[in-house]
């Protein structure tokens, strides 16, 4: 069993943190699809904190003899989940900044040419 102390503490800082990603989300500091797994993280802390059996029935399910360690561990595994999330974004976003700077520098030698076409035209006139 979770002490009232930890539910509350879960409580307040699961509402806390939902809250603060909701803002960042109003003011277009963060997009909705990176904070979705935080919003689910901070779901499941509450589930656990309003109803402290199902830690209980996890942890024993899980074969852990205190609820609060089941806690701390799903935690965690929540934690490497949006890790993971992250590093995949950061890798999509690295090959996409790669692919548009080459495909900047094709433009630019493009209107290099063009605009050296241009002026021998003008020349010839």
């Amino acid at each position: 069993m979770i002490s009232l102390k930890l539910q509350v503490i879960l409580i307040v800082g699961a509402i806390v943190c939902a809250l603060f990603l909701f803002n960042l989300i109003k003011k277009y500091r963060l997009e909705l699809k990176y904070t979705m797994l935080w919003l689910i993280l901070m779901l499941i802390i509450l589930m656990i904190s309003i109803f402290p059996n199902l830690i209980g029935f996890l942890a024993h399910a899980m074969g852990i003899e205190l609820p609060v360690n089941a806690l701390f561990l799903l935690v965690s595994f929540c934690s490497y989940a949006i890790l993971f999330s992250m590093t995949i974004n950061a890798s999509k976003s690295s090959t996409k900044v790669k692919e548009l700077s080459q495909e900047l520098g094709l433009l630019k030698l493009e209107v290099i040419r063009l605009t050296e076409e241009l002026h021998k035209k003008e020349k010839n006139k």
